[in-house]
């Protein structure tokens, strides 16, 4: 459901946050649009540079304190023309100040404005014009006739596990049981879970090193929104998400074959055809990421999981970029150092292409050990990199993976393999002759892949993940992270609310 947000028609930065939360009676009622519904609004003082992830901190909070039963809400979106109506509505009810909170009954014929007066709003397809980008500062975006739109989450009652994404449900977070830590970030841990005989992996993501950094306050939220829409055989499942004054949880699937790169640097290289196998898997999850308008940014061995049976699970989606077409580029510098596309480095602005460059990354290092153009030196390794100087070749490997490496590690973009024809034009090529896709999408067996899968994580389950990890001492239960947020509390969009 949407709300609108919209600046004071007066010299001080006065953001407006309006919402109308509508409640149907019964399904009849729903159809013939016969709904309960109230108003409320919050008065937010916008200096110059606040952003757009400040100002929707600060309208959850508000809500949270003064309207705890309002939906979780979880963006913001541009309005064109918005303005004019929601603030007609909103001066009706006399002046405001800063923080100030209102909340009523809306009569019937009150010609305030509703969800459906907005031009172009309506209650479904909202999430691809979400604004992804918080750190923009909220007054340089807002014409004198547009707004924000606040979008709240829809709950419906549904069988299907999306359904538990944005809430508890049925769970009872006192009942997760750690059993040990996954693996450890700059601002978060990934720990093992036991919840009704099920494993999990959570990741524990540190409020106070969010909220004093809008990029991670961006990613964060925009990593969950991702999640709750993704399904592939390929990509991690997001089971639920929430969040405690101090903390906030995503509780994903358990991936117990553990990190492709911790195989990697226990057995070295892979031979060709177990590399052409996890590569298979990894590009059918590349292109249906690209397929949802997703662009990954973050391809390694670290971020492919290995599920039970061997099989890739694709994670940690935090620097993925929404909003993907053919001609889009993005301007950011992100990514991890080792895995950056000479687009990147030159700062070029960077687009499809750049997951594919990031795959070729990936089939050299899974056979050789080692990454493109490093011999020893970061920075010498990005200068060859941006001069589209080439790299050693593969050694003792079929001309067709060597080709294909350099394809896919092409310095310009507009010609890269995959660029144009995408990943069907990857899957195409030569080396890949012999695979049926719709089989490895099904993770059946085929004679091109004898090893199936490389690697058993039941073979050896204990050693799956690295020691440096696993040893590292954990609270037994996840309400055990206590908070580290001292200041008010901040809460994160698009994450349920636990109080304990």
């Amino acid at each position: 459901m949407p709300g609108t947000v919209t600046k004071k028609a007066r010299a001080s930065p006065m953001v407006l946050v309006v919402g109308h939360i509508r409640k149907a009676a019964s399904p009849a009622a729903a159809s013939e649009r016969e709904a309960s519904e109230r108003r409320v609004e919050v008065w937010v003082e916008a200096m110059p540079g606040a952003t757009i992830g400040w100002v929707l901190s600060r309208v959850i909070e508000e809500l949270s304190r003064k309207e705890p039963d309002v939906p979780n809400i979880v963006g913001l979106r541009m309005v064109k023309g918005g303005a004019k109506v929601a603030a007609d509505s909103s001066m009706r009810g006399g002046g405001s100040s800063a923080g100030s909170y209102s909340s009523g009954r809306r009569p019937s014929d009150s010609t305030g404005s509703s969800p459906a007066d907005l031009a172009g709003l309506d209650d479904g397809g909202l999430e691809g014009d979400l604004l992804v980008d918080y750190g923009v500062a909220v007054l340089d975006i807002l014409a004198d006739s547009d707004c924000l739109e606040c979008v709240f989450e829809v709950q419906e009652p549904s069988s299907s596990s999306k359904a538990k994404l944005t809430g508890l449900d049925r769970v009872q977070v006192a009942d997760f049981q750690i059993i040990r830590v996954l693996g450890t970030g700059a601002s978060c841990k990934v720990v093992q879970v036991k919840h009704n005989g099920n494993f999990y992996a959570v990741k524990v993501m540190s409020k106070r090193k969010i909220v004093t950094n809008e990029k991670k306050l961006e990613r964060a939220i925009a990593e969950k929104r991702l999640l709750a829409r993704i399904s592939h055989p390929f990509c991690v499942s997001l089971h639920w998400a929430f969040q405690t004054k101090g903390h906030l949880f995503m509780v994903l699937d358990y991936c117990a074959g553990g990190e492709l790169f911790h195989h990697l640097d226990r057995r070295g290289p892979f031979s060709e055809p177990d590399t052409r196998f996890y590569v298979s898997e990894i590009l059918l999850g590349l292109e249906y990421l690209h397929s949802q308008g997703i662009l990954y940014r973050d391809l390694k061995p670290e971020n492919c999981l290995l599920d039970v049976d061997g099989h890739i699970r694709l994670t940690d989606f935090g620097l993925s970029k929404e909003n993907l077409t053919q001609s889009a580029l993005f301007q950011s510098f992100v990514g991890t150092v080792l895995y950056l596309s000479p687009e990147m480095i030159r700062r070029e602005g960077h687009g499809l292409a750049l997951d594919f460059y990031c795959l070729g990354c990936l089939v050299y290092v899974l056979l050789t050990g080692k990454l493109p153009h490093f011999t020893g030196d970061v920075h010498q390794m990005c200068s060859r990199r941006a001069k589209g100087e080439a790299f050693e070749a593969p050694k003792g490997c079929s001309p067709t993976v060597v080709h294909i490496c350099e394809r896919l590690l092409e310095a310009d973009p507009a010609v890269r393999l995959g660029t144009q024809g995408q990943a069907l034009e990857v899957k195409e090529h030569a080396w890949f002759q012999d695979v049926d896709f719709h089989k490895v999408y099904r993770k059946e067996p085929q004679p091109v892949f004898p090893n199936f899968p490389p690697i058993d994580p039941k073979v050896d389950p204990d050693h799956n993940f690295s020691s440096q990890f696993t040893r590292v001492p954990v609270p037994s239960q996840l309400l055990g992270f206590g908070s580290t947020v001292t200041t008010s509390e901040h809460l994160i969009a698009g994450y349920s609310r636990v109080d304990y």
